[in-house]
């Protein structure tokens, strides 16, 4: 009798089993993983999507109304149609950026479309020791877009389409 549960298999976990089982939650943790990513990036890109369609809009009621301010260095300028479309296609077509709610320290770079919206540059110095731009757009219901944008800097903005070409107003 004693004989007759020895050729029952018992029910030790053996290292094979160990590893599936390590495979498995491994893999379940590896797509869990890629699903959160692809939900933050597609967040991400949606906000970033919404933010160029508002500055296409506020660019658009500017070009319209010939209403594009910008406050530099404490000048006033009226900005001409060139720049704002310059200005537009180079914050929109570099795409590298990070979200980022923290305000750099000094003065922006202040662009008033006229309807309501603003748009504040600031330099960005990063750890690295290079220059960025930081992005701050409010539309007309006050909501903030704000990014780091790593193809673009303060010092192209202003060369090339706030200190030439545009037609500088007296304070």
């Amino acid at each position: 009798m004693n004989d007759l549960y020895a050729n029952i298999k018992r029910n030790d976990h053996t290292r094979k089993d160990m590893r599936f089982w390590g495979l498995i939650v491994l893999a379940v943790c590896l797509i869990a993983a890629a699903i959160a990513f692809t939900v933050w990036f597609m967040g991400y890109h949606g906000r970033f999507s919404d933010f160029v369609s508002k500055l296409s809009a506020s660019t658009t009621y500017a070009y319209k109304n010939n209403s594009l301010t910008a406050k530099v260095d404490g000048k006033a300028f009226k900005v001409s149609e060139d720049n704002m479309y310059g200005i537009y296609a180079y914050l929109s077509l570099n795409k590298s950026g990070r979200e980022s709610r923290k305000v750099p320290e000094g003065n922006p770079v202040e662009l008033d479309y006229g309807n309501g919206t603003m748009l504040k540059l600031w330099d960005f110095p990063a750890e690295d020791g290079k220059h960025y731009l930081f992005v701050q757009y409010t539309d007309i219901k006050g909501d903030i877009y704000s990014y780091i944008s790593f193809k673009t800097t303060l010092d192209t903005v202003i060369v090339r389409y706030l200190t030439y070409g545009n037609e500088e107003l007296a304070e």
